[in-house]
């Protein structure tokens, strides 16, 4: 469910020395290229154990690392190595990045911190408070050249020096800072023409707007191009929208992209219509919500190479909202690239990367009531706004041509209304949020890419969004809401360890090494969105917890 929060302070606007180093170009200093990461650290992410330079990894947001230390034979010897207390406390979904023995995260309320990869030790820190629309949550910092990256919560993108924490420059980003922000972990990449861009996604879809994605010159916070998520009048998809609906109609990108630099594909995930719960006063297919889409970036702007909707007409704001995962996988015997996506209704869809086709669909997550709208009067379906597959993402393995990816068993009991009022900076529904109808539970689930079918499922007496982590030595790690943070065996599914982070996990696992020695590193917080009844502790803070071999 989503919540409301208070509003903060707003922040101070670009100074005129940043403004003077952004003119000068990207920190405008040969040292800062050096400084890295480059576009061979990038095209080369699946392959460094050393570092995690994306949201998801790598640019196939296959949550993988190369690091070979930590095995199913000395898992066992896991242990903290260091934990570091955030400031700020919140629900917590950071994914840390990591350079060159640096650790870049981010609070629930946008601060960053710069930590010794190796000792947790904090270098510097970046606390803005920026005001809040309605909940608090940030996945994560770009890197490019020796500058961070950050989106913010009221629609600012920001540029701070990677040494120093200083601020470069800070730009009001979105086009309606009312109603939309960021919650995307921004996205380095350097384009066909050889210019580099800043990938950033609008997050509004439950406020009224329309998504959209962004490429913003890193250099200076400059629009480059942009590419929105509803067609709008004379083009392709514009008839599946009933009268002027289509201009408040969401469709928001809300977590990450996936690129495929050998064909210059950008894969996203989008998310629900709106009003979220009537789709009367919307009628038709409602492109193109709930769907993953394919753009040709290889010109000057985006082009839609192809869509694939999940639910047409979606009342229930069932979200396609986890990062689409690429990858080559097996089926019938040969190998071919696919992407993977899953959505809140508790699905996981494969589909062909070249054309979109659906190879396979495989349930997740208990499922009811899916084909009735909320009634005046109420009704139960499943999952609930929060359940199915959440935002954090799933990881590819293959060695086992497997899929794991988790999921929320969670009903809810919905009322719709009649009419839709949209009023500017509050949420744009046609009803209320469901209330919860229990027993609220979750699965860590192996997907066998070949058959669609489980190899095996964990199950959790609580909700399931921690994301996946896989190894090439045959672990899977996961979090748990309670807090704990798992290692299962690829093949079978046994749990191979856990340890106690102390507070809910919602955020996803890296890998890394430092001075030597590979750590696994998760974050920890409130549940913040996921809280559920039967969750009885709110943790002991927000928190990054790091563990290598003794």
């Amino acid at each position: 469910m989503k919540h409301a929060c208070a509003s903060k302070k707003p922040r101070a606007r670009l100074t005129l020395a940043a403004a003077t180093l952004a003119a000068g170009g990207l920190l405008g200093a040969a040292t800062a290229q050096a400084a890295g990461p480059t576009a061979a650290d990038f095209l080369n992410a699946a392959n460094s154990p050393n570092n995690w330079i994306l949201f998801a990894g790598n640019y196939s947001s296959n949550r993988s690392t190369a690091a070979k230390q930590i095995t199913s034979a000395n898992v066992s010897g896991l242990s903290k190595a260091w934990v570091f207390h955030l400031s700020d406390n919140g629900p917590t979904e950071t994914s840390p990045i990591v350079w060159n023995g640096m650790m870049y995260v981010t609070s629930a309320h946008d601060h960053v911190y710069a930590l010794n990869a190796a000792t947790g030790k904090l270098v510097w820190q970046f606390a803005d408070n920026p005001h809040v629309i309605s909940f608090a949550a940030n996945r994560g910092v770009g890197i490019l050249h020796g500058v961070v990256y950050l989106g913010t919560l009221d629609g600012h993108l920001i540029a701070l020096d990677a040494k120093t924490g200083k601020k470069l420059w800070d730009e009001v980003a979105v086009h309606n800072p009312v109603n939309t922000f960021y919650t995307m972990a921004p996205v380095p990449y350097k384009m066909a023409d050889g210019k580099w861009v800043l990938l950033e996604s609008a997050s509004n879809g439950d406020w009224g707007g329309i998504g959209y994605i962004t490429a913003f010159n890193p250099a200076n916070g400059k629009r480059v191009w942009e590419w929105k998520t509803i067609p709008g009048p004379g083009q392709p998809g514009h008839n599946t929208w009933a009268g002027d609906s289509w201009k408040r109609g969401g469709a928001a990108p809300w977590t990450g992209v996936t690129i495929d630099p050998s064909t210059q594909t950008l894969y996203m995930d989008l998310g629900n219509p709106q009003p979220d719960f009537n789709g009367a006063v919307r009628k038709g297919k409602n492109l193109y919500t709930d769907s993953l889409v394919a753009l040709d970036i290889s010109g000057p702007t985006p082009k839609l190479k192809w869509y694939h909707q999940f639910i047409p007409n979606d009342t229930h704001d069932w979200d396609a909202s986890m990062p689409p995962l690429l990858f080559t996988g097996k089926r019938n015997g040969q190998s071919m690239k696919m992407v993977a996506a899953g959505d809140k209704a508790g699905n996981v869809w494969i589909l062909d990367a070249a054309t979109g086709k659906l190879l396979d669909h495989t349930v997740v997550s208990f499922q009811h009531g899916q084909h009735s709208a909320p009634s005046l009067g109420g009704n139960v379906a499943c999952p609930n706004t929060n359940g199915g597959v959440e935002y954090n993402g799933a990881a590819y393995d293959p060695a086992t041509n497997t899929l794991f990816v988790p999921s929320v068993n969670e009903c809810g009991f919905w009322k719709g209304y009649k009419t839709a009022v949209y009023v500017a900076g509050q949420f744009y529904l046609a009803g209320a949020f469901p209330k919860f109808v229990g027993p609220d539970t979750g699965n860590f689930n192996a997907i066998n890419v070949g058959t669609g079918v489980f190899n095996w499922r964990a199950n959790f007496n609580l909700p399931a969004a921690g994301g996946a982590l896989v190894t090439p030595t045959g672990l899977v790690f996961t979090g748990e809401l309670s807090g704990q943070f798992d290692a299962f065996n690829t093949k079978t599914g046994a749990l191979a360890w856990h340890s106690a982070t102390g507070s809910p996990i919602i955020a996803p696992p890296v890998a890394y090494t430092a001075g030597g020695k590979e750590y696994v590193a998760v974050a920890s917080g409130t549940a913040g969105n996921q809280k559920v009844p039967e969750l009885k502790s709110p943790g002991h803070g927000s928190m990054i917890t790091a563990y290598t071999l003794k």
